[in-house]
């Protein structure tokens, strides 16, 4: 602790070098395994070799997903391994948006490498990483949203923005959040109203340009009519298929007011081997994901609070007013306050995108479960990281505890995010609340 005082910016560099080791590790350590279905993987890894048959496909997804899964069980082969590639390359490419989206929007290094390390020490990212599931990609997507909002020329956050929000679309409707971002910057920008209104135009019009090719291909790999109006006609069926998924019968549902805690992650795989518990659980890393709700819903109390204006206002950062000492409540709103004023753009961007992803599971009553939650998370880790940065000039040994505390607890329940064998109490006592096994 002592080195930590004399060099907090090494011990900073290290703690999260090593976090981003450590969620690479958690990520490849027994990658493949097991050579079965777990979870959901089955509507997906079905598909795809629906697709290898020239077979219609039975998901109520678009395919873009399944499509990559194809791909990567020809280059891979039809097993474990095969299933979930692009899955741990979606997830390894968050890692790096995150970073990107970071540093640009936080304009500091040090945020984009805290954002690297968070998103790399959390095991609800991790376990999406390794299973044949379409969120992960969201959560990417989710990300390159941000990096396009972040680009300075209207005309370029329109290109990416399209792009990106396309492939989102095209794995999954609520990829449609991946709009946002990308729009609120086109809003917020200084150029003037012509200008922005067609980058606007344009992005829409790409991200609807890619879904209909995907889709398209989708439709040609399988053998049926592959038109526009066979595009539209196969949309509005899912969206049906959708809209009256809502009974919350499903034990593995969740609610999205009980994400924060959260009350109902899921064991994507289980199995006893020798008396060892092997698992995979998409709990994530408990310090980061309290941390960061508390901060999300603080930073959106401030834009509340204090108004978009007042966010977007340009100012020079100052040191928080002092508050009385006992008063720990006044203190934590100050610094989100703080924070929010000196990053106000970032925050709104930030928080919008976020919402954005959440919203279908507020304003419906459609079946939800935690992994709808994973592309919110992921910016929501994003922010985290760029106010940890704002607080390291402040108060660097809090924050060295901060990271140290978290590579702890990444440590403790990093053996259900790969499968490491552990014994039975061993996987209790990781899991402590009931809901959570």
């Amino acid at each position: 602790m002592a080195a930590a005082l004399r060099r907090p910016e090494t011990a900073l560099l290290a703690l999260a070098l090593w976090m981003v080791g450590l969620g690479l590790f958690f990520r490849l350590c027994y990658f493949g395994y097991p050579n079965r279905y777990q979870f959901d993987e089955h509507h997906f890894v079905d598909n795809a070799r629906n697709y290898q048959l020239g077979r219609p496909d039975g998901n109520d997804h678009p395919p873009l997903g399944k499509l990559f899964i194809l791909l990567s069980m020809r280059a891979f082969g039809d097993s474990g391994v095969g299933w979930r590639v692009p899955s741990l390359i979606f997830g390894g490419l968050s890692l790096a948006l995150a970073a990107v989206a970071a540093a640009r929007l936080f304009r500091s290094r040090r945020a984009g490498l805290l954002a690297a390390a968070f998103l790399a020490a959390d095991g609800f990212l991790i376990s999406y990483s390794r299973a044949a599931l379409l969120d992960g990609t969201l959560a990417a997507m989710a990300l390159a949203s941000l990096v396009a909002a972040s680009l300075s020329r209207p005309r370029d956050v329109a290109l990416m923005g399209g792009l990106v929000a396309g492939v989102a679309m095209s794995t999954k409707f609520s990829g449609l959040g991946a709009l946002v971002a990308p729009l609120v910057s086109l809003a917020l920008h200084p150029a003037d109203r012509r200008r922005r209104l067609g980058a606007a135009v344009a992005l829409v019009a790409l991200a609807g340009a890619v879904y209909v090719g995907a889709y398209l291909a989708g439709l040609r790999i399988s053998g049926r009519p592959a038109t526009i109006a066979a595009v539209v006609a196969d949309s509005l069926r899912l969206v049906q298929h959708h809209a009256v998924l809502t009974d919350m019968k499903n034990p593995a549902t969740s609610s999205w007011p009980t994400w924060v805690l959260p009350a109902r992650p899921l064991v994507l795989g289980y199995g006893v081997e020798h008396g060892m518990v092997r698992a995979l659980t998409t709990l994530g890393n408990l310090a980061l994901w309290w941390s960061g709700c508390a901060l999300a819903l603080l930073a959106t109390g401030v834009l509340a609070y204090r108004g978009l204006a007042w966010a977007l206002e340009p100012r020079r950062e100052t040191a928080p007013a002092r508050t009385p000492a006992g008063n720990r409540a006044a203190r934590v709103w100050r610094a989100a306050e703080v924070f929010v004023g000196a990053h106000g753009r970032a925050a709104v961007l930030v928080l919008a995108a976020a919402g954005a992803f959440l919203a279908p599971w507020v304003i419906s009553h459609r079946d939800s479960y935690i992994y709808h939650f994973l592309p919110s998370y992921a910016l929501v880790l994003l922010l985290l990281a760029g106010f940890v940065s704002h607080a390291f000039d402040r108060n660097p040994l809090a924050v060295i505890v901060f990271l140290a505390l978290v590579t702890l607890v990444a440590g403790f329940y990093g053996p259900l995010w790969c499968y490491v064998p552990v014994s039975e109490r061993g996987f209790e006592t990781r899991l402590f609340l009931g809901a959570w096994r």
